[in-house]
């Protein structure tokens, strides 16, 4: 309801109480001044109409100040996380990387084992921070929330924005990354030969037009239909909000907190050791991602229980950048890809 139609309310509610006010005043005035006089009664249906009123402009204040508590929150929380996203900026300029963790004050520390008390983190009454570092120092996710339930981060590249609990059971902390714990799966199936299009209504297919396939291993989609018809890298795309969909630097983030070196990582082809290992069905990293295999250009579906290739948020030219695992390596494929094709999501917390 626009701010316009409320205060159309008010005025017409605040008319008709005073109107109704002073046939009360007036009513008991005259009832003062000549017991003999007579005026009209006031009549039950318009105390009735009063009482109605009165609630009506309670309810609507109250909503007001929730809305301006709401707004309050929120902005304490996005400033307190601006100022602290500068002060671990300055600390890694000095230090050479991020803080390892904080102390009980919200201090940072880091390779000293004493805190850096010119970098102590302030936050707003009733605000709570939680600091997600990575291992080597080059990333990390800060999470602040507050009593009224909201939840912002701000990470080394992506500036305050709302984000997903950390507490919620679907997704799962990996170093300084929050990552959903199966394959996306949503919005209406489509047949493998129909094109997914810029609608009103996300689509996706299920391996071999059969609705149970994306029950087990999440849907397929096509780049553009994933992203939403645009083309920034960390997007939220078709993820729930607080998440995007994870760009190329994202996995990359993600496999050398698995192990990889930042060289295999920057890599193309099969990269690394063991993370594909780690990443699949029943692996260490926990993620437990499913063969999901792929629909092809032409509308067919393959190597389910084989394959699963998974879209980043990046483009390459006209293409985009894909992660590939596969049941017979154990490392990760780094390689770009048409954006027709269908691949799996998996979303990323903000």
């Amino acid at each position: 309801m626009s701010n316009k139609t409320i205060n159309y309310q008010k005025s017409n509610s605040l008319s008709l109480s005073l109107s109704l006010s002073n046939r009360l005043k007036n009513h008991f005035n005259s009832n003062s001044s000549s017991n003999s006089s007579t005026s009209p009664a006031f009549t039950i249906v318009e105390l009735l109409v009063v009482i109605v009123v009165i609630g009506i402009l309670a309810a609507i204040t109250i909503v007001s100040y929730t809305g301006i508590q709401t707004k309050a929150a929120t902005a304490s929380l996005q400033s307190d996380l601006a100022n602290v996203s500068q002060q671990l900026k300055l600390y890694y300029v000095d230090h050479g990387i991020y803080p390892t963790s904080l102390d009980g004050n919200n201090c940072p520390l880091g390779s000293t084992p004493s805190p850096d008390t010119r970098y102590c983190f302030k936050s707003s009454p009733n605000n709570t921070y939680t600091y997600y570092p990575s291992t080597n120092g080059t990333t990390f996710r800060l999470v602040e929330s507050n009593t009224n339930g909201a939840t912002y981060s701000v990470t080394e590249s992506r500036s305050p924005s709302i984000t997903i609990a950390t507490t919620d059971a679907n997704w799962l902390t990996i170093g300084s990354q929050l990552w959903a714990k199966a394959n996306l799966n949503v919005g209406t199936m489509v047949t493998g030969v129909t094109a997914q299009t810029n609608n009103s209504t996300i689509e996706k297919y299920c391996y071999s037009d059969t609705a149970s396939n994306c029950d087990t291993g999440g849907g397929l989609y096509q780049w553009d239909e994933a992203m939403q018809y645009v083309t920034t890298a960390g997007a939220q795309g078709i993820c729930p909000t607080g998440s995007h969909i994870p760009s190329d630097n994202d996995w990359k983030i993600l496999e050398v907190q698995l192990g990889m070196t930042q060289a295999q990582a920057d890599a193309t082809g099969w990269r690394g050791t063991d993370q594909g290992t780690q990443l699949k069905l029943n692996g260490t990293s926990g993620l437990n991602m499913p063969l999901a295999g792929y629909r092809y250009t032409d509308g067919s579906f393959n190597s389910l229980a084989s394959y699963a290739h998974l879209w980043s948020s990046s483009e390459s030219s006209t293409s985009a950048w894909v992660r590939y695992l596969n049941s017979g390596n154990a490392t990760v494929n780094r390689y770009t890809n048409d954006k027709a094709y269908g691949f799996s999501v998996r979303c990323l917390g903000n």
